[in-house]
């Protein structure tokens, strides 16, 4: 029986983390936000997390700032990521230092029961939320892909940092139409295909994802890690209008390509 629960352990944790996955996306089909444009800049007011071990040190972690057209009035907007506590609606820290084991994270994270979301500076575009669930860690990614379906409008594409063992994750590509965020597109993807976050790194195993290893302190390593993942190309390559291609995860779990139409999708 002992082995017998080691062996299942894998999975339940992969389908808690997947179940945990479609309620998010389950609350929120249309991707709108209902979160004010007006957050004032996230280092003037972090949240500290009073009820952490002591031995552990607060890490803010990376957030994602893009610039783009939108709205498609002509003119350069500014998305930022932010990563707020439902327990007190603050900006919060994403890791910590000196963590006993990935396990310890995901509870830490899971008792401030965080959100998602991209302010944007122009008061007129919504917020846009990526997730609300017990299990999240802000953005993996976050690209301005540029005008994909021709309609003169920046789209953008995304990927959630889900707090959990599975490295099975979902690409999205959205866009603002109609005063709203929509999601345009989205495919499967494993996410070891996506280049580390500064002072975070992923070590994979057999069954996933097996640990978080935070690393605040080294400057010059973070340095060389943001730009890896700045010089990233992501997963999407336009064609034509409306025409894309993305490296993708297949049923049979391999990795492959294949052209989208994004005009029959609509």
């Amino acid at each position: 029986m002992k082995y017998l629960f080691i062996i299942l352990l894998p999975t339940l944790m992969f389908l808690s983390c997947e179940n945990a996955k479609k309620k998010a996306k389950k609350e929120n089909p249309k991707l709108k936000s209902q979160i004010s444009n007006s957050v004032p800049p996230i280092d003037s007011v972090i949240s500290v997390d009073e009820n952490i071990p002591k031995n552990l040190i607060p890490v803010l972690g990376y957030r994602f700032i893009i610039n783009g057209d939108f709205n498609g009035d002509g003119k350069k907007e500014k998305l930022t990521e932010h990563f707020f506590s439902s327990i007190n609606n603050k900006e919060t820290h994403k890791f910590y230092d000196s963590l006993t084991n990935y396990d310890q994270l995901v509870e830490l994270t899971v008792k401030k029961s965080p959100y998602s979301f991209l302010a944007c500076d122009n008061n007129k575009i919504n917020s846009f939320q990526v997730a609300n669930s017990g299990q999240l860690l802000g953005l993996s990614y976050l690209k301005n892909e540029g005008d994909l379906n021709g309609d003169g409008t920046d789209e953008i594409s995304y990927v959630i940092n889900w707090a959990d063992w599975s490295n099975c994750n979902t690409w999205h590509i959205a866009t603002y139409k109609n005063n709203e965020w929509k999601e345009l597109y989205s495919f499967n993807i494993w996410d070891w295909q996506i280049p580390d976050l500064p002072e975070t790194f992923n070590q994979y195993g057999f069954f996933g994802l097996q640990d978080k290893i935070i690393n605040s302190s080294d400057v010059e390593i973070n340095k060389q890690v943001e730009e890896k993942l700045l010089e990233f190309e992501g997963l999407v390559k336009k064609i034509k209008k409306n025409k894309i291609q993305v490296i993708y995860k297949t049923d049979e779990a391999e990795e492959d390509t294949m052209i989208v139409n994004l005009k029959r999708i609509r």
